[in-house]
């Protein structure tokens, strides 16, 4: 008995020290807008503001940082401790603009539509295939050329490990294990129903744990 009470008051106290520290993000929630240099400064709300950045592109623009990362494939900046520095382009983590989060994934910055704990977005990529040639003098193929084609690609982002991979049933299985009752609903389901709800599975979860940044 000692021990449940023990337990139960350890959780409220945990609930407490959370409510303290962080603000559960929300529709209303502001995210501070720059760029993040790394997962971590996403995850604290710590990103780089354009008052720290050095270039000569308008900052008065409402898409200065897509400008910024299109334009410019070397970023100088100022530290927190007002020290110069500089990123590679394709080096950034990601970046808020307009309260909207872009992640960096195969060197392309992809918005993020409905932010959450479990987060599916949608993106482009070039790949480069090869098609064979045809030799109208000798009636036959040629050598294989390369060819360079555009493909949509959907991703999973996962807010407390900062995983970013490609979406299958399987890995977003994984991640509503989390949650026992609806990864039970979510697996009762055949393969072909898994994939047809499996974004109101995910907007299922996020409603249920919702994520929390660092307070100030």
């Amino acid at each position: 008995m000692r021990y449940v009470l023990f337990l139960s008051f350890f959780c409220f106290l945990q609930i407490q020290l959370r409510a303290q520290d962080s603000v559960a993000y929300a529709k209303d929630f502001r995210l501070y807008e720059g760029l993040y240099l790394s997962y971590q400064d996403f995850r604290y709300n710590w990103p780089i503001p354009k008052e720290k950045i050095n270039t000569k592109i308008n900052k008065d623009q409402l898409d200065f940082y897509s400008k910024l990362l299109e334009e410019q494939e070397m970023i100088d900046y100022i530290e927190r401790d007002g020290a110069e520095a500089k990123v590679k382009t394709e080096k950034v983590w990601g970046y808020c603009q307009n309260n909207i989060i872009y992640i960096n994934q195969d060197n392309n910055f992809f918005r993020i539509p409905v932010f959450g704990a479990i987060s599916n977005f949608i993106g482009t990529v070039e790949v480069v295939g090869y098609s064979p040639g045809y030799d109208p003098f000798m009636n036959a193929p040629m050598n294989s050329t390369p060819a360079k084609t555009r493909e949509i690609r959907q991703y999973l982002f996962d807010f407390y490990s900062g995983e970013i991979v490609q979406f299958s049933i399987e890995k977003l299985e994984e991640y509503l294990k989390r949650d026992e009752a609806i990864y039970k609903e979510f697996n009762a389901l055949n393969k072909k129903k898994k994939k047809e709800f499996a974004t109101k599975y995910i907007r299922m979860y996020n409603e249920k744990h919702v994520v929390y940044f660092p307070k100030g």
